[in-house]
């Protein structure tokens, strides 16, 4: 698992665009790109290069064919190119709106609905599940909604792809699912600090009980200022790959 983030790969660039990107990273030796369906920048509001929006009537049980004939296109072309889509079906502000522009649309009801959508449509692809999105999950509602989602996605696809969980900087989806029947492996956000411990929050999960992958699924970016401050500097290629090696040699399973 050798990830990169393309968070809107989906939402903003032109087919061809996405595909001149997945032809980069496969050249690179990436394994795995992580995208989300319904993306951060207003992903429900601002339609994709084709004038497409996701859903209609921000109803996720009314998806709009054309949106996703354009995502089934990437994900066949990234699958051309040797590449699995680490899947977000949506972003975090989608159920958890906090800091983001929302709306908040999701109940375990239309949750469950989307979720078999979803998952059916994308059962026989290279898909590697991630909920979530960048939202730690804070009450009851949140949780349903999660496993609502992901008993849909299981239900649609039948149960095929493995599936964790993309939580907010500095935290662990373990810390809310690590027991859960259908979460495969854990996902750390450790975030985009510089020379935050890696190693000791990727051994932490890989010591819990039972024994689970565990790997970092957002780190810090080279060139994102260090702590979101400026005064700090930029992290750079040597931040990234210690952040890498460490993580590695921590036990995990993987890097993005």
């Amino acid at each position: 698992y050798l990830a990169d983030t393309a968070w809107e790969l989906f939402h903003r660039p032109a087919l061809h665009e996405a595909q001149q990107y997945l032809d980069d990273r496969s050249a690179k030796g990436f394994t795995v790109i992580q995208a989300v369906v319904l993306a951060e920048f207003a992903g429900l509001v601002e339609p994709n290069p084709n004038g497409d929006l996701p859903l209609s009537g921000n109803d996720p049980t009314k998806p709009n064919e054309a949106y996703f004939k354009h995502v089934d296109q990437i994900v066949d072309y990234a699958a051309s190119r040797g590449l699995v889509i680490g899947m977000l079906p949506t972003w975090g502000d989608k159920w958890n709106k906090k800091w983001g522009m929302g709306p908040e649309i999701f109940t375990p009801e239309n949750a469950l609905i989307y979720g078999r959508f979803i998952g059916k449509r994308y059962a026989d692809k290279p898909i590697i599940w991630i909920l979530g999105g960048d939202r730690p999950i804070e009450n009851d509602t949140h949780m349903a909604i999660i496993r609502a989602m992901a008993k849909g996605i299981k239900e649609g696809d039948g149960g095929k792809h493995l599936m964790t969980f993309h939580t907010w900087g500095g935290s662990s989806a373990s810390h809310w699912l690590h027991n859960e029947s259908w979460y495969d492996f854990n996902m750390w956000q450790t975030g985009h600090d510089r020379n935050r411990p890696s190693w000791e929050l990727i051994g932490r999960d890989y010591d819990r009980s039972p024994a689970k992958p565990v790997l970092d699924g957002e780190p810090g970016y080279e060139d994102h200022a260090a702590g979101f401050n400026m005064d700090n500097g930029y992290l750079d290629d040597y931040d990234a790959r210690k952040s890498l090696y460490w993580s590695l040699f921590a036990g995990s399973s993987g890097h993005t």
